[in-house]
């Protein structure tokens, strides 16, 4: 029987199950060929170490000399705590956009088309097996920096709860923006530097330096209603300072954020696809 006969004739079900075998595979090569080259990674932990321990000496610096003991709802060990998990997302974040966009250029996003796989799913669960290395390393060693500078931290059962969740889609979004970033290689010259922008962007105003909290009003409440929040600022703070209603709202903006872009991403990349058609990759 023909092979797209017989996947035709195959239930819904069974196509998941399929789909789910497939990607996780390649979820789980991903993880295996970072863990076999880990320099980069290992880099990145030495410099998240650097700017953890000097953020941390800065904010401080920062309370002893307001001589407070609480900053906008946040003590210091709070503060530390919340520098390590945000700068474990930001430091964590692979080269997508530059990988997306050399398949662009280079003629390899056609080969790549040919598999029997999606070609945003595969890129995906690539994705997601690099950065769940590269997020776990940077957070046992910034959990370790922090138990040495400040002690532990009175964790609340809902905030690890709530927290993997939100960490996952902050993940999601930046896959999303990053992708749609290097499908842009189709029509512009140039896209590293829509990649710099963004990333620039998600760091100043997603709050890697400082919670959000702390800016005065009403430009927190501005940044805190911008997607960049959603990737740095949500996950960190839902973890060391957990709210109910701010963790709604967060996890309401961080999906609305996740389907507006996914469409986005879509619509870019089903053009991308036609423009590859036309001119036979």
């Amino acid at each position: 029987m023909d092979i797209s006969v017989q996947r035709a004739q195959r239930s819904l079900p069974q196509r998941c199950v399929l789909a789910w075998r497939k990607y996780s595979a390649v979820f789980r090569v991903s993880i295996a060929n970072n863990l076999a080259y880990s320099n980069e990674v290992i880099f990145r932990t030495l410099l998240l170490l650097v700017l953890v321990f000097v953020l941390s000496q800065l904010w401080t610096t920062t309370f002893s000399t307001r001589g407070t003991t609480q900053l906008s709802g946040f003590t210091i060990t709070q503060m530390v705590w919340y520098l390590v998990a945000a700068e474990s997302i930001a430091m964590s974040m692979p080269a997508l956009g530059q990988r997306i966009d050399q398949e662009v250029r280079s003629g390899l996003l056609a080969y790549q088309l040919c598999r029997p796989c999606n070609y945003i799913l595969y890129n995906f669960a690539q994705y997601l097996g690099e950065r769940v290395i590269r997020f776990a390393l940077n957070f046992i060693i910034g959990i370790l920096l922090a138990l040495v500078m400040v002690g532990p931290l009175q964790f609340s059962w809902q905030g690890w709860l709530a927290w993997p969740l939100v960490a996952l889609l902050a993940m999601g979004i930046e896959f999303v923006a990053y992708f749609t970033i290097g499908l842009l290689a189709f029509w512009l010259e140039e896209t590293q530097m829509f990649s710099f922008i963004f990333s620039r962007l998600t760091l100043v105003l997603g709050g890697v330096l400082a919670p959000l909290d702390i800016f005065p009003q009403p430009f927190r409440q501005i940044v805190q209603l911008l997607p960049f929040s959603t990737i740095l600022y949500g996950p960190a703070r839902t973890l060391v300072h957990f709210e109910v209603i701010p963790f709604l709202n967060m996890l309401t903006l961080q999906l609305v954020t996740l389907l507006v872009g996914s469409i986005v991403l879509l619509l870019v990349y089903r053009q991308a696809i036609r423009h590859v058609n036309i001119n036979g990759g």
